[in-house]
């Protein structure tokens, strides 16, 4: 077995455990869900340049104000002093948005225990609930919400 295809054996195991219903995505070892908190979605993929780490990446379900980007860049600054997880404001196709991810990575082997690897999982993935709970009352003047669906 690969690393890439052990790898995505443990995802999909540690998926099936935590009773989440997911997709596969169009490589082996890619995988997303949506949570139940805050409807954010999950990204679980073998990292393909190194077998051996699994990338999360998390994000919310819309973006945020452009206007907003200073304020969701102080936030991130400052939660990355603070956590593993890291908080990234980035562009997005929409001049008048920015989008959030938290990212994360954790390392496996075969020797590692399943329970270790998912309570890891299920850190970073409880940080980015947290992080995105945090930005979530960021809104530009007026704006009743502060995202906005894309798509």
């Amino acid at each position: 077995m690969t690393g890439e295809s052990q790898g995505a054996s443990l995802i999909e195991r540690y998926l099936r455990a935590r009773g989440r219903r997911y997709f596969r995505g169009r490589h082996d070892g890619e995988f997303f869900y949506v949570t139940d908190t805050r409807r954010l979605h999950v990204h679980l993929e073998v990292c393909p340049t190194d077998p051996g780490i699994l990338v999360i990446r998390v994000t919310p379900p819309s973006f945020f104000p452009a206007g907003q980007r200073r304020r969701l860049t102080d936030v991130a600054e400052a939660w990355n002093k603070e956590h593993d997880v890291v908080a990234i404001v980035h562009e997005s196709l929409d001049p008048e948005r920015v989008g959030v991810v938290a990212r994360g990575t954790q390392e496996f082997s075969r020797s590692a225990a399943f329970e270790d690897f998912a309570s890891r999982v299920d850190g970073t993935i409880s940080d980015a609930v947290d992080l995105f709970a945090r930005l979530a009352p960021l809104t530009a003047p007026g704006e009743s919400t502060p995202l906005r669906d894309v798509g």
